[in-house]
């Protein structure tokens, strides 16, 4: 694991360390994987990138820096010198030429992936705590459809496969916005899980946002109370 200026509890990092070996296993070569904790340094941050976060409270500070600085981490792995990852208006990630990649917090971890872009093209992860999301939320990210599928599943199961679909769509938003350029909402897209749960398909939901070329499968990873979700590659 590359060394990064970011402080976490000894007691974290076998957890940190064994889950960048998965993902970087996962992702395969040519992927550079970063994960930290969540607590990074604002005053390690480059000029550039501390402008967006000058107004912030002192915890998303810490966050974005963490965030950062794993990025720069991952950007190492693949033999590039780091640089700058300044916030566009759109709050996305602006990555230094010929690079992409994505960042994400959940709880007490932060990831970063990165690649060059003519060999990964494209890529979005995110992390979140893996427990029950609140039933009054569920309407505004689940589907008519996804919600009936969900009603066939024990009701104790319902509200964690919920925060599990969550987490696709914002893998999977944070994939297509590069190559789109598209502002999705939660029910312009549907998620159908694999039957064991490790893998997902994205597509577009009957009356929602049209998304040509947006159907894609991504990988789903439960584990110490976190759930990933990511995927790779060109539109398709």
């Amino acid at each position: 694991m590359q060394a990064v200026e970011c402080h976490q509890p000894t007691t974290e990092l076998p957890l940190l360390q064994s889950l960048r070996l998965q993902l970087a296993q996962a992702l395969g070569a040519g992927v550079g994987v970063a994960c930290t904790g969540v607590d990074g340094e604002p005053d390690l941050l480059w000029p550039a990138e501390r402008t967006a976060i000058l107004k912030a409270v002192p915890a998303r500070q810490r966050e974005y820096a963490a965030g950062r600085q794993a990025a720069r981490a991952a950007m190492q792995q693949i033999g590039c010198v780091p640089a700058a990852i300044p916030t566009a208006p759109d709050r996305s990630p602006v990555w230094p030429e010929g690079l992409t990649g994505s960042i994400a917090h959940g709880g007490r971890v932060c990831l970063a992936v990165v690649g060059r872009r003519h060999q990964v093209h494209a890529v979005g992860i995110d992390i979140e705590e893996d427990r029950a999301m609140a039933p009054d939320l569920w309407p505004s990210i689940c589907t008519a459809e996804e919600l009936t599928r969900f009603d066939q599943l024990p009701p104790d199961e319902r509200g964690r496969r919920v925060s599990r679909l969550f987490c696709a769509k914002e893998a999977f938003y944070k994939w297509q916005y590069p190559q789109t350029g598209r502002l999705l909402d939660f029910l312009d897209v549907q998620v159908t899980f694999s039957a064991d749960a490790t893998g997902f398909v994205v597509r577009a939901s009957s009356g929602g946002t049209p998304l040509p070329r947006c159907t894609r499968e991504g990988t789903l990873l439960a584990r110490d109370g976190l759930v990933l979700a990511w995927l790779l590659g060109p539109a398709s």
